[in-house]
């Protein structure tokens, strides 16, 4: 039998049709990943009024990898890039697209001075209570930039009124001395700032996790390996 069809058909995965949008048309079983339609070389099948559909197409479609090991008969789907953490198991209260890209660009600026090194880009989007210099002397790795992707884990309203502040979860793609990809977590405040108008970081109170981790996928289609 051929091996895709045979992963196809030992992967088959039960979902509900909340998570993946199964649809009913005419006896026909179609499923949305996102909003498209996937196709696959196995059909979804309705056993027992229970969806079963191939785990190895769907989690390709979500940009997952899917593996099957015939010793020890495990099907392993993993994906890479920063793990999808709730830290603070809440619903962000900000319905303010323009403060997300205000908080996104401040952080992005902050951690980018960290990389560098570069004290004045941490100066500028940082109030005084953070000091530049101290700050700059972080940098991971002393030879170059080390933050292969930085993004918003999670976020939470600590205070509502004047001046607003924040925290803020980072997560972090980077490697250290050792050669060691680590996945990372830094925990951020950030504050209103009404003269300027805008959003500066505050307190930083560490790395809340971290791990080491032997993949991280950059994009789709670019992933980078241990050993380098």
């Amino acid at each position: 039998m051929n091996k895709k069809l045979l992963l196809s058909m030992i992967c088959m995965l039960l979902v509900g049709s909340a998570l993946f949008g199964v649809a009913y048309a005419s006896g026909k079983i179609t499923i949305l990943v996102n909003g498209k339609v996937i196709s696959s070389d196995v059909a979804p099948r309705m056993i027992n009024n229970r969806v079963m559909v191939p785990i190895s197409f769907i989690s390709k479609a979500l940009g997952a990898n899917v593996g099957w090991d015939q010793k020890t008969q495990t099907v392993n789907v993993r994906s890479y890039g920063i793990t999808a953490r709730d830290f603070f198991k809440e619903t962000p209260e900000i319905d303010n697209r323009f403060t997300i890209a205000e908080i996104n660009n401040t952080i992005q600026l902050f951690m980018t001075g960290i990389d560098t090194g570069f004290s004045d880009l941490i100066s500028r989007s940082s109030t005084n209570d953070i000091d530049a210099e101290l700050f700059a002397q972080m940098q991971n790795y002393p030879l170059g930039q080390s933050f292969l992707s930085v993004i918003i884990a999670d976020i939470r309203s600590i205070k509502d009124t004047s001046p607003r502040e924040y925290q803020v979860i980072v997560a972090v793609q980077t490697y250290d001395v050792d050669d060691n990809l680590l996945e990372e977590f830094w925990d951020l405040t950030v504050v209103y700032n009404e003269p300027g108008e805008s959003y500066l970081v505050k307190k930083y109170d560490g790395k809340i996790k971290k791990e080491i981790v032997n993949e991280h996928r950059m994009f789709p289609g670019y992933t980078f390996k241990l050993p380098f």
